[in-house]
């Protein structure tokens, strides 16, 4: 199950490429526990190459964002809840900027 979980976010962070002509966000909501959802989150990063950003890190919710070539991908895990949400983010052309780091 987890590695269909990955794939379904990893397929996320491909579908920015897809997709990136649409400048709104894409959200994804699934249950699950919270250890598996970081376990996703710890894949997914090693699987891009790059250490997710922490945007919250409390004892109950966790979300972090992934760079990808064209947007950001949002994961947060909810312990409370037993919850993840996964939200594709494309970054507007008129931005004139790029999701990769620096």
């Amino acid at each position: 199950m987890r590695s269909t979980l990955l794939a379904i976010t990893l397929g996320a962070l491909g579908a920015c490429a897809v997709g990136s002509a649409a400048l709104a966000a894409d959200t994804r909501v699934a249950t699950m526990p919270f250890g598996e959802c970081l376990s996703i989150i710890n894949e997914a990063a090693q699987d891009v190459g790059e250490e997710p950003v922490k945007l919250v890190s409390t004892s109950d919710i966790v979300t972090v964002r992934i760079n990808a070539s064209d947007g950001f991908v949002t994961v947060s895990c909810d312990r409370r809840n037993d919850r993840m949400t996964l939200t594709k983010s494309p970054i507007p052309e008129a931005a004139g900027m790029t999701a990769e780091a620096r």
